[in-house]
């Protein structure tokens, strides 16, 4: 079963969050794992598109959205639920659980510092808690 990070992020706006996001993902494929992102909606999904190819001027992280992707990227941005396997991490962006987060090496929930996205990762915690899935809390500095 998957081990679920929970990563606070002290900073609301959702482009604190996005940059998050990338640094994120710039571990995980330096680190040799594919990702599957989850974002809540198609504006989010295509900024984080835009900001994977921007946010830094060292790193190239091949990348594609859901609907453009060739089966080769190594990280895959989507809105819907995608099946994982054991070289995939997914970061959820969404304040949705996804039901398939078993089929991942790894889970990372972002939880934005405003009572929504507060309310949704709460009540995601204690359904992975209810399920008796290996859970970590982490406080992050997003800037």
């Amino acid at each position: 079963m998957s081990k679920v990070d929970f990563h606070i992020l002290d900073g609301a706006e959702n482009s604190t969050i996005l940059k998050y996001t990338c640094r994120l993902v710039r571990k995980a494929y330096k680190g040799g794992f594919r990702v599957y992102i989850r974002s809540e909606n198609e504006q989010e999904m295509k900024l984080l598109d835009t900001l994977l190819w921007t946010f830094s001027e060292l790193d190239f992280i091949p990348h594609a959205t859901l609907d453009t992707e060739c089966g080769q990227e190594a990280v895959i941005i989507g809105m819907i639920e995608r099946p994982g396997d054991s070289k995939t991490v997914l970061i959820n962006l969404s304040t949705q659980m996804t039901d398939n987060f078993a089929s991942y090496s790894r889970v990372f929930e972002l939880i934005g510092n405003n009572p929504v996205a507060i309310d949704a990762g709460r009540d995601r915690y204690r359904k992975y808690r209810n399920m008796n899935v290996e859970l970590s809390n982490h406080h992050v500095a997003a800037n």
